[in-house]
């Protein structure tokens, strides 16, 4: 599965919560989002369709019930999924390792 910048965007937002979340309480938490606050139904339609989140819970919202969605996949799970769409042949030892040496390096800047 490949996603674009924006939908990743979107997808950020819902890895970062610990609950399912509304259009609008994606829309509020994208801080710096490149996408118009309209197009939100848009992207989440897109990522529904590609499998990368589901309808969760209906939510009491001011007026109305709200939808909420949850990713179906980890940020890991879709890294591998990423990485096998590409076509390019990994050598997992050696991104297990450069993972870890990474996570070990003392952060520059």
């Amino acid at each position: 599965m490949k996603l674009t910048s924006k939908e990743l965007e979107i997808m950020s937002v819902l890895w970062n919560s610990k609950i399912s979340l509304t259009a609008s309480e994606i829309v509020e938490a994208s801080v710096g989002r490149t996408w118009k606050e309209g197009s939100i139904y848009i992207f989440l339609g897109m990522l529904e369709k590609k499998g990368a989140i589901a309808p969760s819970v209906m939510r009491p919202s001011t007026t109305k019930s709200a939808r909420t969605y949850k990713p179906t996949l980890t940020y890991e799970q879709y890294t591998v999924s990423y990485i096998r769409h590409t076509g390019i042949t990994v050598d997992v030892h050696k991104l297990i390792e450069h993972l870890l040496e990474s996570e070990a390096a003392p952060e520059k800047g």
